[in-house]
């Protein structure tokens, strides 16, 4: 069986690529009121986050030294291709995207237009990526609809001149269709309103309840319609999980779609060639957190590609483990190596934060607007314990949570503990949030975060994965910053424990 490691190889040190080509380019526009945030970022994966600041109104116009052409990730926007002279200006378009004039804007707008171009060729749903219709289409139908899809996405890119815009640009939209080729290897034959039943008696059921498990797989059962052959999944796989190069470190840094795919690759491979460790491990969460970064260590050779991810999943563990020795020994295994300054503070702080916000140590307060726009701060819920159940609508198994949380504040009411559901949830998202409280039946006090999983509070708990629950004592003192789930039936003999003592 291979062994978790902590231990990293001496020789694989990030240095930041050769940076070719520097220059200025300018940047104007106008953000939509759901993406205004001061300043714009716009970043790479080599390390570069350029600023421009952004007005009340969200106008923003400046110029930023790039330090290489390419594709960069701007706030709000999304992917934007810059060179050096670029001059462009960004203005949200009647079809819902943000569309560019001025120098650059040839190539911005041929990339935009290519990325919704799938819809022309395949059905897509509001709430999924693929309408029910293209759930069902024979596989031959639907990569030869996936082939025109890539043909026309080449005959946009076209239109632009730049020939390194164009490699990049189709690379890219490749990877694109090979995620969707994914998905419909997934949801293939599924029947999208079983599916719903399914998840929301996945979500709402009760667990308790004997002929809990024969539903279930009932329900599970009905959504599949109609099922691949061995064949065809396996020509489908090998589609989009095997025919491509997994350490093309210039691909890594231009194509979100090629990480993406990569990250899904290397995630499957637990429940593959990894699964003696999962299956051996998978009880303990501490060591769950250390499987990605096991896989990521044995399996990347590029050393850009495994620096960056190496950090990633360093990252996520030290948020993860509970186990203090073995985030020491990860944290400053990890710094003994790493050069990368931006690599090196991230990772400070998340350790920082460990150490500082963890059991019985004092809570960070919070000030966030409730449901009836007022606003609640942690510190004036002193006196009591407070239950902070960290959620979002989007998130299924937050949601499955609920019904126990109900139950769990029923047994507790009128008792010295007030509950808290703290959503994170974007602002720009306020309203689903609203409508799923208010349609709801949960009494606890409901805030939404200022800034989702950027919120001040949310972040000096490390928190990377939701649902999360926090335990606070009448005095502010975090009694555990992992709490239990209100599904787990230990957690009400806990809090009869603790609120018997006064």
């Amino acid at each position: 069986m291979r062994k978790l490691m902590l231990c990293f190889a001496s020789g694989i040190v990030l240095h930041a690529a050769a940076y070719a080509q520097k220059g200025t380019a300018a940047l104007a526009g106008q953000l939509k009121q759901d993406d205004i945030t001061t300043p714009l970022h716009i970043r790479n994966t080599e390390g570069a986050d350029l600023t421009i600041p952004v007005e009340a109104d969200g106008s923003f116009s400046g110029k930023i030294n790039i330090p290489a052409k390419g594709f960069y990730d701007v706030s709000g926007i999304g992917n934007v291709y810059l060179e050096p002279g670029y001059a462009l200006n960004i203005a949200y378009a009647p079809d819902s995207t943000y569309r560019f004039t001025g120098k650059g804007a040839v190539e911005n707008n041929a990339f935009v237009t290519a990325s919704k171009m799938l819809g022309n060729y395949i059905a897509l749903g509001e709430e999924t990526l693929l309408a029910q219709q293209s759930l069902y289409i024979p596989m031959p139908e639907f990569l030869a609809k996936l082939d025109a899809f890539l043909d026309g996405g080449k005959k946009e890119f076209a239109k632009s001149s730049n020939a390194s815009f164009r490699e990049l640009a189709e690379k890219d939209l490749a990877f694109y269709a090979k995620y969707v080729m994914h998905m419909y290897a997934i949801y293939y034959g599924t029947d999208l309103v079983k599916q719903a039943e399914f998840y929301k008696y996945m979500q709402s059921g009760d667990r308790a309840d004997s002929n809990y498990q024969k539903k279930f797989r009932a329900l599970d059962s009905a959504q599949h319609v109609k099922r691949l052959t061995k064949e065809e999944k396996a020509k489908l796989a090998d589609l989009y999980d095997v025919q491509w190069d997994k350490n093309d470190a210039q691909l890594f840094k231009q194509s979100y779609w090629y990480r993406y795919m990569l990250s899904s690759h290397l995630s499957a491979l637990q429940w593959g060639k990894y699964r003696d460790l999962w299956m051996a491990e998978g009880t303990g969460r501490d060591r769950r957190s250390l499987i990605d970064l096991t896989i990521v260590q044995h399996e990347v050779k590029d050393p850009f590609i495994l620096s960056n991810l190496r950090h990633r999943h360093v990252t996520n563990a030290l948020k993860m483990l509970g186990d203090k020795a073995l985030r020491d020994s990860l944290y400053q295994n990890y710094m003994a190596t790493v050069k990368r300054a931006d690599y090196r503070k991230a990772v400070e702080e998340i350790y920082a934060n460990a150490n500082t916000f963890g059991d019985n140590k004092q809570a960070p307060d919070f000030t966030y607007e409730d449901i009836n726009g007022k606003n609640v701060s942690l510190r004036d819920l002193r006196g009591k314990y407070v239950y902070i159940d960290v959620w979002a609508t989007w998130c299924g198994p937050c949601k499955a949570e609920i019904p126990h949380l109900e139950k769990v504040e029923k047994a507790f009411h009128g008792k010295n503990i007030t509950f808290v559901s703290l959503s994170v949830d974007k602002q720009s998202d306020k309203g689903k949030w609203v409508d799923f409280v208010k349609n709801g039946t949960l009494n606890s006090v409901q805030v939404l975060a200022d800034k989702d999983f950027s919120s001040d509070f949310v972040k000096k708990f490390n928190i990377n994965a939701i649902p999360r629950f926090i335990l606070i004592s009448p005095d502010g003192k975090i009694v555990s910053a992992n709490a239990l789930r209100p599904s787990d039936p230990k957690l009400k003999e806990m809090l009869e424990k603790l609120l018997s003592k006064g």
